[in-house]
């Protein structure tokens, strides 16, 4: 992916519009408004139609916190 380079939050993003790779991909395209593309492993560079999912934000943020608690 010559292409691309990785954003400051650790995602791949095209260089020629700054646009996160898994935003492009068929699930990120389904997103709704308010929605984002969560990656199920965790894995920013995977972009697998089986490790990403949509989901309100709000959901994400929850999700994340829950994991994060988890790892201490």
């Amino acid at each position: 992916m010559g292409n691309t380079y990785t954003d400051s939050k650790g995602y791949p993003a095209y260089k020629n519009t700054g646009i996160r790779v898994h935003n492009t991909t068929k699930v990120g395209k389904k997103r709704k408004a308010g929605q984002v593309t969560h990656h199920k492993d965790l894995d920013k560079t995977n972009f697998r139609h089986s490790n990403l999912t949509n989901m309100s934000r709000s959901k994400h943020s929850k999700l994340h916190a829950k994991k994060k608690s988890s790892w201490f």
